[in-house]
């Protein structure tokens, strides 16, 4: 007897399904999975024997007939699924530093593993060789990917769990972004004085722009144009207007249209290598920290500030009335960012 029925067909089962007809033949039937299966002689341990083979009999069959398990590599399944999935859903630069990390890390470690033998104890060296090198940052990005390709294949029918359930994940911490001082901040313009890149950084810390919206920007009239970058791709493409505060202002006279084209046509990395060598103790990004820190250290509403920058609105009535603020008042608000003296003193 296959021994998954062992437990199913005690003695007990058998006095309760087994009944001898008028003519003296002893009769043994059930159905599993609407297969009938019999056995009879006039001899009760023929009967029981005989069942008993048939039994034997439809699980062979049933054996035989099951499709072949699909063997795939997890390699094979996580590039469809970038291809298939990530792709169309997310920004060409969002889906390129995510294969980046995958063919730089996650590829390698995974070369020529099954995905169906895949443990959470086979997967936490991964994870463990970059806690030992301080690389939290890079394992929280391989979580977020190696998640949903679990899943995905979870959908697929490929295998029945998700080993990432058992994984043991450190918590990232990461820092937070740093305005600039007034001294760091008027050093800064010092060393922009003859470099190339003067214009584009000033727009980005006199402008509150992300790096990824810089190539957008225009100006019309007293206002800054950019395209909202923190939008998901299904989302609708928004634009929003920055006004140009006095201390943008300074900068922005005699520019011509050629050289604002210049100014935000510079490759992101190569400005994240500049400016970090120009500022070695900031980043990028806190440019933009330093605009938000100082319209509002010069009496700007938070609420105004946070059209500039282009926050997503909370559920407050206040925030939603505030998304509607006229162009006239946003101006009047913008005359109070002027602090170039401070920066010369």
């Amino acid at each position: 007897m296959p021994r998954k029925y062992r437990p199913l067909f005690t003695e007990q089962w058998f006095k309760d399904h087994t009944r001898q007809k008028a003519n003296g033949v002893y009769e043994i039937r059930c159905s599993i999975n609407k297969v009938p299966i019999s056995g009879s002689s006039k001899n009760l341990d023929i009967a029981v024997q005989r069942f008993l083979e048939s039994l034997v009999q439809t699980d062979r069959n049933a054996e035989k007939k099951k499709p072949a398990v699909q063997r795939v590599t997890f390699n094979e399944f996580a590039e469809k699924w970038f291809e298939l999935v990530k792709k169309p859903t997310v920004k060409a630069n969002t889906y390129q530093s995510y294969l980046d990390v995958y063919h730089k890390h996650i590829k390698p470690f995974m070369d020529g593993k099954e995905i169906q033998e895949l443990t959470a104890m086979g997967i936490q060296p991964l994870f463990s060789n970059l806690y030992n090198k301080g690389q939290t940052k890079t394992a929280e990005l391989i979580r977020l990917i190696l998640n949903p390709i679990f899943k995905a294949a979870i959908a697929e029918q490929l295998i029945t769990f998700n080993p990432m359930d058992g994984v043991q994940i450190l918590k990232h911490h990461s820092k937070g972004s740093t305005a600039l001082t007034y001294d760091e901040e008027a050093a800064l313009l010092r060393e922009l004085t003859n470099s190339p890149y003067r214009l584009t950084f000033v727009l980005m810390l006199y402008g509150g722009m992300r790096r990824a919206e810089l190539p957008s920007a225009r100006i019309e009239g007293k206002f800054v144009i950019v395209k909202n970058a923190k939008k998901r791709l299904s989302e609708i493409a928004t634009e929003r207007k920055i006004p140009i505060t006095p201390m943008l202002a300074r900068y922005l006279q005699g520019v011509s249209e050629d050289e604002l084209k210049e100014a935000i046509g510079y490759d992101s990395d190569v400005l994240t290598h500049n400016f970090k060598r120009l500022c070695p103790s900031h980043h990028l990004h806190e440019l933009r920290h330093t605009f938000i820190t100082r319209c509002q250290e010069c009496g700007v509403p938070r609420e105004v500030v946070s059209v500039w920058a282009g926050h997503a609105a909370d559920n407050t009535m206040t925030s939603n009335v505030y998304t509607h603020f006229s162009e006239e008042f946003l101006l009047s608000e913008a005359l109070k960012v002027d602090y170039y003296n401070r920066l010369r003193g």
